[in-house]
């Protein structure tokens, strides 16, 4: 899960980019109005929810959530608000918010409702994702192979599980780290190289067919049936 947080309150966004990125979350955050929605413009394929603050400089929190919905862009957003009254949270959802949390909150609440509304339908999340005889079950975050259980870090989990739902198709490593890391992730580190080679040990290393392979200077991609 990927988040852009926009906040004018930068140490409020270091806090929660840091509370998220414990829970396995990651999240960009930008402390502009006008820059925000130029970020949503420009890259909302990138993010599962937005987190967006009401009061910012260059442009509101109303004028973004109005204008990204005239946009069609349909990205669930969540506003953080200090007003609690009625006839303002009815206003927030008629612009387009999903949903909003009065300041001060607890990042627990905070969290939940993150999740809730960053949770894919049913028909898009399967139950079981199938690659030969390797099974990612999303919910649970299991992993077998041959019906027996490999453990994955976090990390290699959601890294396997994005592999796997292209699989047959080469992935680049730009479209990995616009996807599971951060905006500005140095894209010259050698992360992902790293988390393959952990990957490959744990899911093929074991295992005559392998399924995770390398096309150099382009990406990496599991392979299936006929490929």
């Amino acid at each position: 899960m990927k988040i852009l947080i926009i906040e004018d309150d930068e140490k409020l966004a270091k806090m929660l980019k840091t509370a998220f990125k414990k829970e396995g979350i990651s999240a960009d955050f930008i402390t502009d109005g006008r820059e925000g929605e130029r970020r949503i413009e420009l890259h909302h394929s990138d993010y599962n929810l937005i987190l967006l603050d009401l009061m910012l400089p260059g442009e509101t929190g109303d004028e973004i959530c109005k204008n990204i919905r005239e946009k069609r862009i349909s990205l669930p957003v969540l506003v953080l608000t200090a007003k609690s009254s009625v006839d303002n949270k009815v206003n927030l959802l008629d612009l387009g918010a999903d949903d909003y949390l009065v300041k001060p909150f607890s990042f627990r609440e905070l969290l939940a409702r993150v999740r809730a509304l960053s949770r894919r339908p049913e028909k898009s999340l399967p139950k079981e994702i199938k690659v030969g005889d390797l099974t990612l079950a999303p919910l649970t975050r299991r992993v077998t192979r041959a019906g027996k259980e490999i453990k994955l870090t976090l990390t290699e989990f959601k890294l396997l599980e994005y592999l796997a739902m292209h699989s047959g198709q080469v992935v680049g490593r730009d479209q990995i780290l616009d996807n599971l890391w951060d905006f500005d992730f140095d894209s010259f580190s050698n992360i992902i190289d790293v988390h393959i080679k952990n990957l490959r040990k744990k899911i093929d290393q074991k295992y005559s067919k392998k399924l995770l392979e390398t096309v150099h200077g382009v990406g990496y991609r599991i392979k299936v049936e006929g490929i």
